[in-house]
């Protein structure tokens, strides 16, 4: 039996008075509070308030359903690890769980693949320039995309755990969580937020581990500033030569 097989089969089981559509969400959101929470300071307001979501959502299973979501995202790690792909979203299809949701689909993974290798070029002149590709995806559902781009990186030579940082943002909390355990899961430097990407409101931020332990906010910071003095250098240097400076940002 496939993984993903497996993995029906075993949310399927915990079923019995839920809607599967209910079983998957909270799956998801267990495995992501588990993953956020071991993140954040023991003990925290925060911490605790993601303690108790987690501990109200599995007072409504017994041992053995949790038993079993357990075994499932072991295998959710199992098949990232043997073959990265955009594993809960195509466990959201699998389960028909797009039309129960008003048609909400994922991205398929092989058309975030081919977007990513049109992007590879820019990726790896990111790299060349700042040692990191620095990557934001608006509206990034499961994170497939990133998924993706982490593995055409590979393909070029590249490592996606030390030379690629992720802001992912969605206003879906379930989108929130998936990309969350994905990116992970996968040890890519990540901070997830759910937000709204027109009105610019934010409502929750959650860095990974990766972001953390790899001391990612001071790395960001300082190529940010470093890319802003050699465009300022650059900019000086075509204002010398007789150039209008608004004729640099016309060329980029």
């Amino acid at each position: 039996m496939s993984a993903l097989r497996e993995i029906v089969t075993l949310l399927a089981a915990n079923t019995s008075a839920k809607r599967m559509s209910q079983v998957f969400d909270d799956f998801v959101e267990m495995a992501a509070l588990a993953l956020r929470n071991a993140v954040d300071v023991h003990g925290s307001e925060s911490w605790e308030a993601r303690e108790r979501q987690y501990l109200q959502i599995a007072g409504g299973y017994s041992r053995t359903d949790l038993d079993r979501f357990t075994h499932a995202l072991a295998l959710v790690t199992m098949e990232l690890n043997r073959n990265p792909h955009d594993v809960l979203g195509r466990l959201y299809m699998e389960l028909e769980l797009g039309n129960e949701r008003l048609g909400q689909v994922y991205t398929p993974y092989d058309f975030a693949r081919l977007m990513a290798r049109m992007e590879i070029r820019a990726v790896v002149e990111q790299v060349e320039r700042s040692g990191f590709a620095d990557v934001y995806e608006p509206v990034c559902g499961a994170g497939s995309f990133m998924i993706a781009l982490s593995q055409v990186m590979l393909e070029h030579g590249l490592n996606p755990q030390t030379q690629l940082h992720v802001t992912a943002e969605d206003i879906s909390p379930q989108a929130m969580q998936m990309v969350y355990i994905h990116l992970t899961l996968l040890n890519i430097p990540a901070v997830v937020r759910r937000c709204n990407v027109l009105t610019l409101e934010t409502f929750e931020t959650w860095p990974n581990l990766a972001h953390v332990l790899g001391h990612w906010r001071q790395k960001r910071r300082v190529a940010q500033a470093i890319d802003g003095s050699r465009r300022l250098i650059i900019a000086s240097h075509q204002e010398t030569a007789g150039i209008p400076a608004d004729a640099l940002e016309m060329k980029r």
